[in-house]
C-alpha cells in the first residue's frame, strides 16, 4: 500500500511539475509575441493633423476638447503593448466628448457624423488591442483609416469657412429665416391658428 501511495505521489509531482512547465513556457511566447506585436504597433502608430486654415485655426483653439484629443493622438506610448491599450482607452474617451461639446458653427450634421465615424473606428482600435490575440492586420488597416476621418474632418471645417464667405444674393437672407421659421414653428401653435381662422 505504501509502495503504490508512494508511486501516486510521484506521478501527480510529476504531472505538476509538467503543467507548470507548459504554463511557463506558453507565458513566454505570449510574452514574446506581445513584444513583436508592440514593435509593430510602435511602428504604424502615426496620426496625422492637416494644417487648418486661419479661421479654422482659431476655432479649433478656442475648442479645448479637440485640442486635448489632437494632443492625445499625437503622443506615442513607448514602453508597453499595455500603454497603447490605455492610451486607446483615453482617445476614445476624449472623444466622447468631441461630439458634445462642438463650437456652434461646426455643429452640423455632416460634422457630427464625421465625429462619429472617427470615434467609432477608435473604439475599434481599442478592441483590437484588448483583445488576447491582437490583429496586427485589422490594426494596420484601421491607422489610415482614422487618419482618413481626420483629414475629412479638417476639409469639412473648411467647406463650412468657403460656404458662409460667399456673399448672399438680395432677399436670400429674409428667405432663408422665413423656412427656419415655417421648419421650427410649433405644431400646436400652427393648429390653434388653423382652429381660430375656420
Amino acid at each position: 500500500m505504501k509502495v503504490f501511495l508512494y508511486s501516486f505521489l510521484i506521478l501527480a509531482v510529476t504531472l505538476f511539475s509538467c503543467k507548470n512547465e507548459n504554463q511557463q513556457l506558453e507565458a513566454q511566447k505570449v510574452a514574446q509575441k506581445n513584444e513583436a506585436v508592440f514593435k509593430n504597433i510602435s511602428k504604424m502608430w502615426q496620426f496625422n493633423f492637416p494644417t487648418p486654415r486661419p479661421e479654422v485655426d482659431a476655432t479649433l483653439n478656442r475648442w479645448n476638447e479637440w485640442r486635448q484629443f489632437e494632443i492625445e493622438m499625437l503622443q506615442k506610448p513607448k514602453s508597453t503593448l499595455s500603454a497603447f491599450q490605455m492610451k486607446t482607452k483615453n482617445l476614445s474617451s476624449k472623444a466622447d466628448t468631441l461630439s458634445i461639446t462642438i463650437p456652434f458653427e461646426y455643429n452640423k450634421p455632416q460634422i457630427l457624423s464625421r465625429i462619429t465615424t472617427l470615434n467609432t473606428k477608435l473604439k475599434s482600435l481599442e478592441t483590437f488591442l484588448n483583445l488576447r490575440i491582437i490583429p496586427e492586420q485589422k490594426i494596420a488597416k484601421l491607422i489610415p483609416e482614422i487618419n482618413e476621418e481626420i483629414k475629412g474632418l479638417y476639409k469639412q471645417w473648411d467647406e463650412i469657412i468657403i460656404k458662409k464667405a460667399i456673399p448672399k444674393e438680395i432677399g436670400e437672407e429674409l428667405m432663408l429665416q422665413a423656412l427656419d421659421t415655417a421648419r421650427n414653428a410649433n405644431p400646436d401653435k400652427m393648429r390653434e391658428k388653423m382652429e381660430i381662422s375656420d
